[in-house]
């Protein structure tokens, strides 16, 4: 009986932090990053704000889209702030 507690626990661990690692990998689609720009996606959904957030912290591809979503789309918060110079 201990095993099989043992094992469901830590299926329950391992299924968790997959889950959250995999979710944090998966690029934001364009309508999130819209939303993200926009500030909808802070407001409605915190933990989908949390993810984008932190995935656009280290993908250079998503944070190029986001630019073009910062010029192309109606302003956002921080509209009139300059683009970050970004050193490859």
């Amino acid at each position: 009986m201990k095993f099989l507690f043992v094992a469901v626990v830590a299926f329950a661990i391992i299924y968790y932090i997959g889950r959250e690692v995999i979710g944090a990998l998966r690029h934001p689609s364009d309508e999130e990053l819209e939303d993200f720009w926009a500030g909808r996606l802070e407001k409605g959904d915190r933990k989908a704000f949390r993810r984008v957030t932190e995935h656009l912290g280290s993908c250079d591809s998503c944070r190029d889209r986001l630019d073009e979503v910062r010029k192309s789309r109606k302003p956002g918060p921080g509209a009139d702030a300059p683009f970050i110079e970004r050193k490859y």
